[in-house]
């Protein structure tokens, strides 16, 4: 009997372990904004997208694909960019690309993921 006592009580404490941990994970999701067990990358865009952060970019650019690329096609789905060679209205306003409007300015050049993060505040 105390064999099927030691069985019953650790498998009530692994159910309750386990319940402690997901309501953990959900509570920390929520207190810091991340998402656990989700791609950093692709948080990062979806908040750029939030905070009304836009790429501009141009077919046959280098250094706007390798700007895309830093997100990786999976991320790339959640960012909001825009295409100016099927839109040359929206992008008359640029010098160059790739640019970011970021909080209303516009910057110019390749940012890294760190550099996006502290100029958009996204975590």
């Amino acid at each position: 009997m105390e064999k099927r006592n030691k069985i019953m009580f650790t498998f009530a404490f692994l159910i309750l372990l386990v319940t402690v941990l997901y309501f953990f994970t959900d509570w920390f999701s929520k207190a810091t904004g991340y998402i656990v067990g989700e791609d950093s990358d692709k948080e990062l865009a979806k908040c750029l997208t939030e905070k009304g952060v836009k790429l501009y970019t141009i077919d046959n650019c280098n250094y706007c694909e390798k700007q895309k690329k830093l997100f990786g096609n999976e991320a790339l789905r959640y960012l909001n960019y825009q295409e100016c060679s099927s839109n040359i209205l929206e992008c008359s306003k640029l010098e160059s690309v790739p640019a970011w409007e970021i909080n209303g300015e516009i910057s110019y050049g390749m940012k890294s993921l760190d550099d996006l993060r502290m100029l958009s505040g996204c975590p």
